[in-house]
């Protein structure tokens, strides 16, 4: 069985298989990514201190569209990484429900990492990532920020694409 197996199951079932395979395999780092993790937060709110427990560190990558757990807040070896899609305009276009109000209200009282992709159309516009981050550093709640590199699939042409130039001015 695979994590990829358990994606139906729900509840005490999901639970039981994810620790089934962490008990078997014994990783060191365990992330929960993909559509969006708080989608299963009653499942979280139990995992986390068991996969805690077993000395696993555990990275949870959200939209923050609903309250994280205020249990979290005082967990060492979790670390929330909250995904934000450039400034409040564009991400809210994007990443509705998880609009920058709703996120300032749920990761309150929490140190999470911010995650944002740099795409062309930030590139396009001076002065854009050094406002993102005059916008985030500040806030007790950030940690950090991490920013990666649109990349495409081969095949696409998307706006989202960062020309050479638009990528080496990112750098």
């Amino acid at each position: 069985m695979t994590l990829r197996g358990l994606r139906d199951r729900k509840g005490e079932e999901l639970i039981d298989g994810i620790l089934e395979i962490v008990d078997r395999l014994q990783p060191l780092h365990l992330s929960f990514v993909g559509g969006d993790p708080l989608v299963r937060y009653r499942e979280l709110e139990i995992m986390i201190p068991l996969l805690l427990d077993r000395g696993i560190y555990v990275q949870v990558v959200t939209s923050a569209f609903r309250p994280l757990s205020p249990g979290w807040a005082t967990l060492t070896r979790l670390n929330v990484v909250v995904s934000i899609d450039g400034l409040q305009p564009e991400h809210d276009v994007r990443r509705g429900p998880a609009t920058y109000d709703r996120i300032l209200k749920n990761i309150a009282g929490h140190k999470i990492t911010i995650h944002c992709t740099i795409t062309g159309q930030m590139m396009k516009r001076a002065g854009y990532l050094k406002e993102f981050l005059k916008y985030w550093t500040p806030r007790a709640e950030i940690r950090k920020v991490w920013f990666s590199l649109f990349t495409l699939q081969v095949g696409d042409r998307l706006q989202e694409m960062l020309q050479p130039q638009e990528r080496l001015q990112a750098i």
